[in-house]
């Protein structure tokens, strides 16, 4: 309660004798100030009268010359307790003392109105806050929606605000009990929920939000530096739904430009006209035994586990070796670490399953495990005319266990153990014109890897990475009782780079990488046919009988550096040398690649360099090969350009061209004086050849449901398999090969894609005629010039229609993937009849409608 005071007008003298003085006496120039004011205080409750808010006291207060209060008494009262409230604060004033014109101070008696106002009513209780807990989880994924803006509002006023965190959760404060939460995330449908509470409440509740973005804008990441002129990146996430795949990420790198296409039934990865064997593939930069199960059909590592595919079909890096040809990298990503996930598929083709999670907070987990229907697919497939009958159904199965474990911030520790078994046998129901082919045909491969992968950011500007694979492989075939063979190889694999990055402009790497094997070989056949030669009854041919067990041993050392010594162009310049053991050679390879960057949208690149590699096993080894074969070598040049044309905000169309030159020599070639002499080593290394051609990538993005791009590759693979012979095309000389791919996400869950393939026939020998050879019993063909024909050129269409039902907690899918839709009868090769008189084309599978249904969670 405030006191309101009234000016003292009323001032009597303390002493009379002051006033009959003479005029010229001192008189009173001021009166007493008010200094320290003290409010009244009434009791608790205290009641006014009825109908007044205040109160009226009149107090006269004697003030010493010293200005406190002397004494005080109620002059007009208005009654207790308001009197004696305002007699005790006006004792309690302190003033400034009265003083006369000479400067004395003066005691005074003044009149004060103290005005003792009612106190306001207690204010209304304010209601306590609602405290909302809002956690917000992608629809079907339960992924969290991290750093997202959440506000509460009221009609249009923002009442709170909240960020989620890296688990989805925001907590939010808000004063009031009817609100509406609103988020709006850049991928997903808008948050608006209208929320009613209770005063004080606290709630916790979570929301499944759908994805509105297609699968090709899931993942993000930074433009990595590039060492080599052609190197692409396939995310799982871009290629999961792409046609003709059966959702199996690395059999995408057949739909790029440079890949060959690999007849029916063959896994081979032909990469800018190089043989087979002469092309790499690696799981975390360690070569892996085999990537397709039988057939090409599947790979041998599930892709759930899967991040992306580095494909560089030439000119890659020094920190690769022991290829002419180009390489292909795996990349493995950790388990889950927010919680368990799994998915289940079930298709025509296999049954697979995958589960992974966190065990602690430094701990995450995970496996997989596929194995095939293809027992039942395949023999519907063969016509029934196919001479064949299966025994044990071709299978196969493959498995990972992944554990990755981060004891502390830039260090993480990875243990993998993967592996796979694939498995074939079928029965002759009817005689060949070969008499030593009777019986069954038997088929195994089989792999099973451990890899321990350590990574460390040991400082701000070195890191390194270090990865030990063991292994066991072993490779079987017999047909009959007459022919067989079998390899068995027990390794240790390793790989350590070291990378020194002091600033933008220069970066250095080095390292390590080799492996140390143990080999088991057991041989009981002819001599096979080399690339370029055609087949002859076995009947005709010596058996070879053989066993050896040897040692090999390849280790590697490599340097390279990244250097930018202006803005706009890198340079990278890198060094390898390789030992190989079984035919004790060394092999240094210099390369070079430099990159202009013309702007942000388009890049100039170019890179030369020197690959090899060793002579094949069987080849170089003693007894049945030439342990003195020197390393294959390649040299390779390419030059691309690269732009990227902007089509709108949410379109863009990337244009990458390439040309490219390889000059082979050291091949190894078939010895025709082998057999004459005994000093005569079955293979030289006498073979040259010449690849070269360019490569175009047009790919287009229309939005966030759109992805599509056409590949075309002009390659011409030649090869003079001794000093003085023809030039002759290779087995897989393909000159035009041509794919076009394109995906669409529609409403309601759909996505539909479509491939279109067209490629060059591979090139064969033609038989001209036969000569019957009486010793053996059968005839023997007479060929033509070396690939001197060409097979139909491949046309193929495949569809593939998927459809998603997102639940809260889990996504359920259908889907349907038709190869060759229209069921076109591709020849693949020829069959000849017993005498060679009469020929009828091989053609490779018909429509081929594969449906499955998968689950994730």
């Amino acid at each position: 309660m405030l006191p309101r005071l009234a000016p003292l007008l009323l001032l009597v003298a303390s002493t009379a004798p002051a006033l009959a003085q003479e005029a010229a006496a001192p008189t009173l120039a001021a009166g007493p100030q008010l200094q320290e004011l003290v409010e009244p205080e009434l009791p608790e409750g205290t009641a006014f009268p009825e109908g007044a808010d205040s109160v009226t006291v009149v107090l006269t207060i004697d003030v010493d010359e010293t200005g406190a209060v002397q004494g005080v008494a109620v002059k007009e009262g208005a009654g207790e307790p308001f009197d004696g409230a305002a007699r005790s604060a006006a004792g309690r004033f302190v003033f400034e003392p009265a003083r006369l014109t000479d400067g004395r101070t003066v005691p005074v008696k003044i009149a004060f109105r103290m005005t003792i106002a009612a106190p306001p009513p207690p204010p209304a209780p304010e209601p306590e806050p609602v405290r909302y807990q809002l956690t917000l989880l992608e629809r079907g994924t339960r992924v969290p929606l991290a750093r997202l803006r959440v506000l509460a509002v009221k009609e249009g006023e923002q009442l709170a605000e909240g960020l989620t965190d890296a688990a989805g959760v925001a907590l939010l404060t808000v004063d009031a009990t009817e609100f509406t939460l609103v988020a709006l995330p850049p991928e997903h449908q808008k948050l608006e929920v209208s929320i009613t509470a209770e005063a004080g409440e606290s709630r916790d509740e979570t929301i499944y939000l759908q994805r509105t973005t297609g699968a090709y804008s899931t993942v993000v990441r930074a433009q990595r530096v590039r060492r080599e002129v052609t190197r692409r990146v396939l995310s799982k996430a871009e290629v999961e739904k792409l046609p003709g795949t059966s959702g199996d990420t690395i059999k995408v790198i057949e739909n790029l430009p440079g890949v060959a296409r690999p007849s029916f039934s063959g896994g081979d990865i032909i990469l800018r006209g190089a043989s087979p064997g002469d092309s790499r593939v690696f799981l975390e930069g360690l070569e892996i035994p085999s990537v397709y199960h039988f057939g090409g059909l599947r790979s041998t590592f599930g892709s759930k586990f899967l991040e992306t595919v580095d494909f560089v079909p030439g000119n890659y890096s020094a920190e690769y070796g022991r290829a002419t040809g180009g390489i292909i990298d795996v990349k493995v990503r950790d388990p889950a670490t927010d919680l368990f996930r799994g998915r289940v598929d079930l298709n025509a083709y296999d049954a697979s399953f995958a589960l992974e999670g966190p065990v602690t907070d430094t701990l995450s987990i995970g496996g997989g495990f596929a194995r095939s229907y293809i027992d039942t697919l395949l023999p519907l497939a063969l016509p029934d005319s196919a001479p064949v009958a299966f025994d044990t159904a071709p299978r196969f199965y493959d498995y990972q266990l992944i554990a990755s474990y981060r004891p502390a911030k830039g260090h993480q520790l990875r243990l993998l153990f993967f592996g796979s078994m694939d498995r074939l046998q079928l029965l002759f129901e009817e005689p060949t014109s070969d008499p030593t082919v009777r019986g069954a045909l038997s088929t195994r491969s089989m792999f099973h890897q451990l890899m321990l992968t350590s990574r460390s950011r040991l400082s701000s500007s070195w890191s390194e990475e270090t990865s030990v694979r063991v292994g066991l492989q072993e490779v079987g075939f017999s047909l009959g009782q007459d022919f067989a063979f079998d390899l068995g190889l027990r390794d240790l694999s390793w790989r350590s780079t070291f990378t020194f990055r002091p600033s933008e402009r220069f970066e250095l790497a080095g390292g390590l990488d080799g492996r140390w094997g143990r080999v088991k070989l057991a041989l009981s056949s002819p001599r096979p046919p080399k690339e370029g030669e055609g087949s002859v009854p076995t009947a005709t041919q010596d058996l070879i009988t053989f066993e050896s067990t040897s040692i090999v041993y390849e280790p590697a050392t490599f340097l390279e550096a990244r250097l930018r010594p202006i803005d706009g162009l890198t340079l990278t310049p890198g060094l390898r040398l390789d030992y190989y053991g079984p035919i004790e050679g060394w092999a240094l390879d210099p390369r070079l690649s430099a990159i202009v960057d013309l702007g942000e949208r388009t890049s100039l690149r170019a890179g030369a360099g020197l690959y090899q590699q060793q002579p094949f096993y069987d080849e170089s080894a003693p007894n049945v090969g030439n342990p003195e074969l020197l390393p294959e070598r390649s040299f390779q040049a390419s030059a691309g350009i690269a732009h990227r044309l902007p089509l709108g905000p949410d379109a863009s169309l990337e244009v990458d061209v390439t040309g490219f030159y390889k000059k082979l020599d050291r091949l190894v070639s078939r010895n025709l004086s082998f057999g004459f002499t005994a000093d005569e080593p079955p293979y030289l290394s006498q073979g040259t050849g010449r690849i070269f051609g360019a490569e175009l990538l047009a790919r287009a993005r229309l939005g966030d449901r759109f992805v599509g791009w056409l590949a075309y590759t002009y390659q011409r693979s030649l090869r003079t398999d001794r000093p003085g012979a023809a030039e002759r095309r290779f087995d897989f000389d393909q000159p035009h090969i041509l794919t076009a791919v394109a995906s669409w996400e529609l409403p309601h869950g759909f996505t539909v894609g479509a491939r279109f393939r067209l490629v060059s026939g591979n090139p064969t020998t033609p038989v001209v005629s036969s000569i019957f050879d009486a010793a053996a019993g059968v005839y023997v063909p007479v060929y033509g010039d070396v690939n001197s024909e060409r097979l139909p050129a491949f046309h193929q269409l495949d569809l593939r229609v998927d459809r998603t039902w997102v639940f809260p907690r889990w996504k359920f899918s259908a889907y349907l993937d038709v190869q060759n839709a229209y069921a076109h009868g591709n020849v693949e090769g020829t069959r000849y009849s017993y005498d060679y008189a009469q020929s009828e084309a091989l053609t490779g599978l018909p429509i081929l409608p594969v449906f499955g249904v998968k689950g994730e969670w």
